[in-house]
């Protein structure tokens, strides 16, 4: 089970959700389990969203929604036939938090020492980019990078998280590339200013496509991980390599702010990163999630 947002030719916003390795109309879907509650529907823009803010988005709601619709009706008239432009799952988020040098490698290949705490930063929601978009590289910045990692969609608010109520707070898992002007941010670590600005820049956070309930992904923590350019393999691992593990790194977070519903957390990349160049095409696969894929164009 995973669901994805996507825009029909009529430029309306969807929900999608696949089964069995078919994609169907989740709005539709959901509209139908209203009808036969007798509810209010939810409107489509920011559906999903939504859903993870009203507590709605795990695998049991929406089985529970499936099976509701399938007793009354066949979900043959709501399979997704046509081609669809995949959108962002998670289009306003408060904030996007990153962990850096949380693979012992990464850290290794950028001649960094291994952290005894997390290292936090922030890139801008203006940032991100849905499945087939395309990453754009700025004039005059120099080398940009790749860099896969597994993201954890916040489903709920909360603050001082004990490790052991974390999970509680994940909605959701999704992939997230977190492309990073390499020199621009060397050149500011260098002279001792802040790197968000290496990046935040337009297109540099390829997200998605899919989102997979946080209680259909029993463990986040035993998934391969790998990104290719142009079908050559640059980084590859498991997320068993993490240094901070996901509990850690939500308890952390929320002693230092308050998470909230839609927050993005991205958990840190591998080794591997290489330099990006116009017409690549950049595919990142984690194991149970899925594959996101964008193409490289320069500005």
């Amino acid at each position: 089970m995973r669901l994805f947002s996507y825009i029909k030719k009529d430029q309306l916003y969807r929900i999608g959700i696949e089964l069995d390795n078919i994609k169907y109309d989740f709005s539709r879907i959901w509209d139908y389990f209203k009808d036969i509650r007798g509810e209010h529907r939810l409107p489509d823009i920011q559906f999903l969203q939504m859903m993870i803010e009203f507590a709605m988005f795990s695998k049991k709601n929406i089985n529970e929604v499936i099976t509701t619709v399938t007793n009354l009706r066949s979900l043959d008239d709501l399979k997704i036939t046509e081609l669809i432009q995949f959108d962002i799952p998670i289009a306003r988020p408060q904030k996007i938090l990153c962990l850096g040098r949380n693979y012992q490698k990464h850290a290794e290949e950028l001649k960094n020492k291994v952290p005894d705490e997390p290292i936090i930063f922030s890139k801008m929601p203006s940032s991100l980019l849905p499945h087939e978009g395309a990453i754009v590289l700025p004039k005059g910045v120099g080398r940009v990078d790749h860099e896969i990692e597994l993201a954890l969609i916040v489903g709920k608010m909360g603050k001082n998280i004990p490790e052991t109520q974390a999970y509680n707070f994940i909605a959701g898992y999704t992939i997230v590339n977190d492309v990073t002007a390499r020199a621009m941010q060397k050149g500011d670590v260098e002279k001792k200013k802040p790197w968000m600005r290496s990046k935040s820049f337009d297109t540099f956070c390829p997200i998605g496509p899919y989102v997979i309930p946080f209680d259909a992904l029993p463990d986040p923590h035993n998934l391969d991980i790998t990104l290719k350019v142009n079908g050559e393999i640059r980084q590859k691992a498991n997320t068993a390599e993490l240094i901070f593990k996901i509990p850690q790194i939500i308890s952390y977070l929320s002693k230092h702010m308050t998470l909230h519903a839609g927050d993005i957390i991205a958990t840190g990349t591998p080794a591997g990163v290489s330099e990006l160049h116009p017409g690549d095409v950049v595919t990142c696969e984690i194991e149970n999630i899925g594959i996101l894929e964008n193409r490289v164009a320069a500005e």
